[in-house]
């Protein structure tokens, strides 16, 4: 096993293009926009010309009738988001449907910005299938997590090992026991957040903040959702591999399936549609003046001068990730599009192959999608109604991001669904926080299994 002890050093990217038919529908029942996929040109689906045909385990667009299911069902989706635009959760949204290989449904809705700092622009920019997401804590899972596999099928590293073997100043302060897996289960015992930001300016000071920190909690005695856990894998994944996180991803994972939309830092790296998020980040700053929100930080947010006052389109939302980590970090930064993302979707579900593409084994995939600790996989969450409906199986594993994303994979019955939403770009609620995407979540799920032919 390579034990190669470079420090950090992270870039990835994915496309489809797709012809659209439009349907504007704008009065007093409503005000949103519709744009359902009609052809996939190319990408990780691949064009199906004489000489590049589909294979059996690749994506291909088809009918809902095809997948065995319910074509008027799944129509009905529509009826779902449109509500959620009308009670203002969401501006837009693009779901995207597939099962057994086919794709049944790819759709944009609504607006990929709709405000700038608070003011609703006079000619809201639209949604298309072509939009990219900044896909917050999905990351977690389809960045991060995803490198862990492959390193961990290839040998090059095991869950058990502890952290420190790899990053050696980690060990201080009571954290030379903190292992892999306890990073992936969020049980290291390391805090859930803290504004690095306020003292870290770099990558490199980000890592020496993680390593200086002390545990809130025994290892293991607790599960405790931690973005600094995952921060820390990018960092072991660095480490061995002497890439950094966005350029082993791309070389890697998003290159050889070719997911050209998939990357950090999307203003920088991409000419694609990017859906705008909020109006600075006014969420953190409370985070940090408010004791009553949910966190207690001795410092004062008027210490940092580097708040934005602008709306972010393109930027990482995450205020650790886009101030202290460069866009480009462990728990959040990745965007993409809902397509690039169902071909790395359906990969897991191939069991870690795409293609003649082979990412991961089959053993390891179904280790980190099974229950660990506290229920939960390694990186992956499960059994999670909220977002995942009642009606999935017990197989089914997925994630959110705090921009309003979801994606949601089910081995048993072949099905992926992938939700992206821009609700932040709607602003806040009166109380500082955003609108929940759970139920919008949980409705779409459950409507897609109902549309299932048993």
């Amino acid at each position: 096993m390579k034990l190669r002890m470079a420090t950090g050093a992270i870039l990835a990217g994915a496309v489809f293009l797709t012809g659209c038919q439009t349907t504007d529908q704008e009065g007093s029942e409503s005000q949103s926009s519709i744009i359902e996929s009609s052809s996939i040109e190319s990408s990780g689906m691949e064009s199906q010309s004489s000489e590049e045909q589909v294979t059996d385990n690749q994506l291909k667009e088809g009918s809902a009738e095809e997948a065995n299911m319910d074509e008027e069902t799944l129509a009905e989706i529509d009826q779902i988001v449109e509500a959620a635009m009308e009670e203002k959760i969401i501006p837009g949204a693009v779901v995207f449907i597939a099962k057994d290989n086919t794709i049944v449904k790819e759709t944009a809705y609504g607006y990929a910005q709709k405000f700038d700092m608070g003011e609703e622009l006079s000619e809201p920019i639209e949604m298309t299938t072509d939009t990219v997401f900044d896909l917050a804590s999905v990351t977690k899972v389809m960045a991060t997590t995803q490198g862990i596999m492959k390193l961990v099928s290839e040998g090059e590293i095991s869950v058990d090992d502890q952290v420190a073997m790899y990053v050696p100043d980690f060990s201080k302060n009571g954290k030379e026991e903190v292992t892999i897996a306890d990073l992936l289960t969020h049980t290291s015992g390391l805090t859930p957040w803290e504004p690095t930001y306020l003292t870290a300016k770099n990558r490199e000071e980000v890592l020496d903040y993680i390593n200086d920190l002390p545990l809130e909690y025994e290892t293991g005695t607790d599960r405790k959702y931690s973005d600094f856990s995952f921060m820390m894998l990018a960092f072991i994944l660095e480490s061995i591999t002497d890439k950094r996180l966005d350029e082993y991803l791309q070389d890697e994972i998003y290159g050889p399936l070719q997911m050209e939309d998939t990357l950090f830092n999307a203003a920088e790296n991409t000419e694609q549609p990017i859906a705008a998020t909020s109006w600075g980040n006014p969420y953190e700053y409370k985070m940090i003046e408010d004791d009553e929100f949910g966190y207690t930080v001795p410092e004062d947010p008027e210490m940092f001068d580097g708040w934005r006052e602008y709306t972010l389109v393109g930027e990482i939302n995450d205020g650790n990730g886009f101030y202290a980590n460069e866009g480009i970090a462990g728990h959040a930064g990745l965007f993409s599009t809902a397509k690039d993302l169902a071909v790395l979707g359906q990969t897991m579900l191939n069991g870690g192959t795409y293609g003649d593409v082979e990412l991961y084994s089959q053993e390891v995939l179904q280790t980190f999608t099974s229950p660990q600790r506290f229920d939960q996989g390694y990186g992956w969450e499960l059994n999670k109604e909220w977002y995942m409906g009642d009606q999935h199986s017990d197989q089914t594993f997925g994630h959110t991001g705090f921009t309003g994303t979801q994606v949601i994979f089910d081995p048993e019955y072949n099905v992926q669904i992938i939700i992206l939403t821009n609700k932040q770009n709607n602003g806040q609620k009166e109380d500082g926080s955003y609108a929940s995407t759970g139920q919008l979540s949980q409705d779409i799920s459950n409507k897609v299994y109902e549309s299932i032919k048993k």
